[in-house]
Order: structure tokens, then sequence, then C-alpha cells
């Protein structure tokens, strides 16, 4: 009632010469390849050539901008503040006051 069992599979080696002639093939690859620094300078730049370090400064030049843009807006608003109530009359005075 037993099966017969299976004769093990037969493990085929390769010969060491095929294995180094696919490491050298995998280097020459790798050795056409990009040079790293270019390639994460290409990864860090747009196609235009901005780079995050440019991106950043024109942030910051946009950011001063607005800050100044906000100085003039809010020197504004205290003006307009100040002579809608030169414009409107003092309450009249009530008990509590003296």
């Amino acid at each position: 009632m037993s099966r017969p069992r299976a004769p093990p599979p037969k493990i085929v080696q390769e010969e060491p010469e095929e294995i180094e002639d696919e490491e050298d093939e995998e280097m020459e690859e790798f050795d056409e390849g990009m040079d790293m620094f270019e390639a994460l300078g290409s990864l860090l730049a747009t196609e235009d050539g901005e780079t995050i370090a440019t991106a950043l400064v024109s942030l910051k030049d946009a950011a001063e901008k607005i800050a100044l843009n906000l100085e003039m807006h809010n020197k504004i608003m205290v003006k307009i503040a100040a002579a809608l109530n030169k414009m409107v009359p003092a309450p009249p005075p009530t008990l509590s006051d003296a």
C-alpha cells in the first residue's frame, strides 16, 4: 500500500566560468551607468534646471513680498479705523461713568 518513492530531482550545477561571465557582464553594465551624483542631481532638479535650493530662495523672496504687503495693508486699515472713529460721535455718558 505504500507508493514507490520518486527518484530525487537531479541538481544541475552551472560551471563556475558561466557564473563569473554573468558577474562580469553585470559589472560592465553598472560601470556604463550614470555617475551617482548625476543620478541624484537629476532627481532633485526639474527639466528647466531649477533645484530645491533655487525653489527655496524664490519662496523666501515671495514670503518677504507678502510680509511687506501685509504691513502696508495694516497701515491702511489703521488709518481707516482712525477716520471712522472721528466720524462716529462719542456715546453719551452713563451713570457708571460719573
